[in-house]
């Protein structure tokens, strides 16, 4: 039932409802207006890997939304290392444990083995310093909670922080 309120969610998401003027300039006339996406495949900059939907959907709308920034989802790690290539310098935002598969820390591992300049953020539902310890002595860049209220204005705080530091280097 939740998925089929996400799709929902997001077919709703793909049309822009806006106002204009009608002709006699006295009533505002509703038109649907469908969103010129012209992004392709590889058009995003940020990789999400989680098996929480909700979570997913609600971090991916909000990056979009705050940061103008696009993002790919991935339900497992196994199905992210498939795909993901040594010289890809995305972002990524690592759920710590999955229902299926191999956790966040053996993802992480995986993924500096391949590329060890990789950003990677961990976000995790469990109160575990060790967890939180291990993971930043892995490579992670940041560990945060998702029960906490400001999971994603920290996320947003540290890609603002790593982008910053992106641009300092080039410079």
């Amino acid at each position: 039932m939740l998925i089929n309120f996400l799709r929902l969610c997001v077919k709703s998401l793909t049309s822009i409802y806006f106002y204009r003027k009608s002709p006699d300039m006295n009533q505002p006339v509703e038109q649907l207006k469908k969103s010129e996406s012209n992004t392709t495949q590889d058009d995003f900059e940020i990789y999400i890997i989680d098996d929480d939907p909700a979570f997913s959907f609600m971090l991916k709308d909000y990056l979009l939304s705050a940061m103008e920034m696009q993002s790919k989802h991935f339900s497992t790690g196994a199905e992210f290392l498939k795909k993901y290539k040594t010289n890809d310098s995305r972002k990524i935002i690592l759920d710590y444990e999955f229902s299926e598969g191999s956790n966040g820390l053996l993802v992480l591992q995986k993924i500096k083995e391949l590329n060890p300049t990789a950003v990677v953020i961990v976000v995790s539902g469990q109160d575990d310093l060790e967890k939180a310890i291990d993971t930043l002595r892995n490579g992670a860049t940041d560990y945060f909670l998702k029960t906490n209220k400001t999971v994603f204005a920290n996320i947003h705080c540290s890609l603002k922080k790593i982008i910053e530091m992106e641009k300092n280097k080039w410079n």
